[in-house]
């Protein structure tokens, strides 16, 4: 069976972090899209005016501008807060969300409040900011120690010079969930079994993926990165949790 696969970057990132994932997607004959969302990548959308509703209003437009159905929804760590706000506003067009150590909120939950130690300066240094946003530079040590440990340094370097500064907003507001709650569509969670990048008592998996009811898991070995360190494993667990 065909799928239809939407994919969902996570902070700093850009669509062209899934071109290792997207290859053997469409390898196997199944449609893979992954887009830029506002401000990132090739979006040149203000990144002070960002929102996470900016965020979702992206996507919904996206989906519906291509008229896609049947959408297997996949969101990569920050990507996960994404993922939910569609899902709720257009459950008709899916068929399954996915998050990939991403993250899953409670209602009225703030991502910025998850490990405040760690981000408060993060935070500060935004506000200090004109267009409100996070550089990678101050982050670069932590990314290659705790969120890509197990690439080369070429490859780290790779994908370091390819971020982008994140908004700050999408990740300090209250994220409503009830109605994702409520909506009762399939979920699945994509765990990396070597993802050192959150504080111990917020670790992705169970932390995150215990809020989901009854989702479907598939487990890969490699750290948060997945797209880049193993991209192919990760394609292929998408394709088994889309009909999970």
């Amino acid at each position: 069976m065909t799928e239809t696969f939407v994919l969902i970057h996570g902070s700093w990132h850009g669509a062209w972090c899934w071109a290792g994932v997207r290859a053997p997607l469409e390898a196997f004959g199944h449609r893979a899209y992954a887009l830029d969302l506002p401000s990132h990548g090739e979006n040149r959308f203000e990144r002070s005016k960002v929102t996470l509703q900016v965020y979702a209003d992206s996507v919904i437009k996206f989906i519906a501008e291509q008229d896609l159905r049947n959408v297997v929804l996949v969101g990569h760590s920050m990507g996960g807060l994404v993922i939910s706000q569609v899902a709720q506003r257009i459950p008709k067009r899916m068929k399954r969300v996915i998050f990939v150590t991403a993250m899953v909120m409670e209602d009225g939950e703030r991502p910025v409040d998850l490990s405040l130690d760690p981000n408060r300066p993060l935070a500060e240094l935004a506000n200090s900011r004109p267009d409100k946003s996070i550089p990678i530079e101050p982050f670069e040590e932590r990314f290659r120690s705790a969120f890509i440990q197990d690439a080369s340094k070429d490859l780290q370097d790779y994908v370091l010079s390819a971020l982008t500064p994140q908004p700050l907003v999408p990740l300090s507001e209250p994220v409503p969930m009830k109605d994702f709650y409520r909506l009762r569509l399939p979920t699945s969670y994509l765990i990396c079994e070597d993802d050192i990048s959150m504080m111990p008592q917020f670790m992705w998996h169970p932390h995150f993926s215990g809020r989901l009811r009854s989702p479907s898991t598939r487990s890969i070995r490699c750290g948060h990165e997945s797209m880049f360190t193993a991209p192919k494993q990760t394609a292929r667990a998408l394709i088994e949790l889309a009909n999970s």
